[in-house]
């Protein structure tokens, strides 16, 4: 099937997932969007995605996610809900600057009140613990999304809406500096390691030199 007729076949598949949606058929929907994900997805990686938008200028990817995302919240899935919207921003800087803008910020919208529901979730006493102690971070993942998982939304919120959730301003400002101290720690103990390493390869490869050498020598002072 040509690359052209796989788009196209991709697209229907989001209008027919975005119109079930409009009708409130949010099962349905998210059976047919993920259909245009998976179909979105396989193209991406062959073709040039952020060139041939979808209708509002963002990539059929991010806009298949986005309307996902939607149906899962209003299926009141909201952990799934955003773990869409997270995952449609992931290309962003590929994506065309302007249309980009104006799809976050219904996402950004939708992302704060999925958000803000998970947090709901959080008993006062946990949450004001995550305010107050020391912020765990591993930094096998990108900040905000290193800390435990029962922070990010306080650390989320405030990135999305830092006037609404000025509360958490200290909690993530810390939490902050914590991931970036600890990656430049992390940097400097690899570094660290690889001169160790490279202090050790060349000190065998030098004493493995002078042996050879001293072979050498030894055989040709044997021959004469």
């Amino acid at each position: 099937m040509a690359t052209t007729i796989k788009r196209q076949t991709a697209e229907k598949l989001y209008h027919s997932g975005h119109a079930l949606f409009q009708q409130g058929l949010y099962e349905e929907a998210l059976n047919e969007l993920r259909r245009a994900e998976d179909s979105f997805r396989k193209l991406d990686v062959k073709g040039r995605p952020f060139s041939d938008p979808l209708a509002n200028g963002v990539s059929g990817l991010a806009t298949s996610l986005a309307v996902s995302g939607l149906c899962h919240q209003k299926l009141g899935e909201y952990k799934t809900a955003l773990t869409c919207y997270e995952t449609s921003l992931i290309n962003s800087k590929f994506e065309k600057k302007k249309p980009f803008r104006e799809f976050c910020k219904d996402l950004s919208q939708n992302m704060i009140y999925c958000y803000a529901k998970e947090l709901e979730n959080t008993d006062l006493g946990t949450q004001n613990a995550l305010l107050s102690r020391e912020p765990e971070v591993d930094i096998s993942f990108r900040f905000p999304f290193s800390l435990p998982k029962s922070a990010i939304p306080l650390a989320r919120l405030y990135e999305l809406a830092p006037d609404q959730y000025r509360q958490f301003e200290d909690f993530y400002r810390r939490a902050r500096q914590k991931d970036a101290e600890t990656r430049r720690e992390n940097k400097a103990t690899r570094t660290d390691t690889v001169k160790r390493m490279g202090f050790y390869i060349w000190g065998t490869l030098l004493i493995i030199w002078v042996v050879y050498g001293l072979i050498a020598a030894g055989a040709l002072i044997n021959k004469k």
